[in-house]
């Protein structure tokens, strides 16, 4: 391909097959010091700043007022997007703004400013969800705000609405952290490893679906 320059001379233009091809790069060492590390409950802050942007998809609109008082659970922000997951308070406490933050993508979000009052009371309205069928697990899942915690945070309710007319055949569980400092998995299934089953089971029953 060529093109001519304001002088009229001709210039020629090269396009490589794979213009953004990539060379070397850095390879990070994994600290994963922290798996040898019981979880721990940080202390309380007095006051927390709650994006209503922590996943992948639309972000969510503030359902609370300021004033409100909120428990530890109740639901602050929701989307009616499908790919999107509401979001609830860490802490009991006083809404004390709606405001703005950039996130580190350079991306503006609006936040949920909320003083805690020390008391951690959790929302009356937390009850164990009634799941019998594939549309309750669906539906109880984003009600419980769970996304993934890879960087992107996907809605873990999508991957679990499998298409009309479709049906899956097996259940893929990763345990893999392949980030060289993260350890929350590993810690996760050490800690807690009957929980995890019981769950993976729950699921294969609930989806019927064959293999794990």
């Amino acid at each position: 391909m060529s093109q001519h320059n304001a002088a009229g001379t001709q210039n020629e233009l090269f396009f490589p097959e794979r213009p953004f091809r990539g060379y070397g790069g850095v390879t990070l060492p994994h600290l994963k010091g922290t798996e040898n590390y019981e979880s721990q409950c940080l202390p309380l802050p007095p006051r927390v700043i709650i994006s209503m942007q922590q996943h992948v998809g639309a972000p969510c609109e503030p359902v609370v007022k300021v004033g409100d008082h909120v428990d530890v659970g109740q639901l602050i922000g929701d989307s009616s997007a499908y790919i999107s997951a509401p979001i609830h308070s860490s802490v009991s406490g006083t809404v004390a703004a709606i405001g703005e933050m950039m996130l580190t993508s350079g991306q503006k979000t609006k936040t949920v400013v909320i003083d805690a009052d020390g008391e951690q009371t959790m929302y009356h309205g937390i009850k164990p969800p009634v799941v019998k069928t594939p549309a309750d697990l669906c539906a109880a899942v984003r009600a419980s705000g769970l996304v993934g915690l890879g960087g992107a945070g996907f809605p873990a309710h999508v991957k679990f609405n499998i298409p009309e007319g479709k049906k899956a055949d097996a259940i893929i569980i990763n345990g893999a952290e392949c980030e060289p400092y993260l350890t929350a998995d590993y810690r996760e299934m050490v800690e807690s490893p009957e929980d995890v089953l019981e769950s993976i089971y729950f699921i294969k029953e609930i989806m019927g679906i064959e293999r794990v």
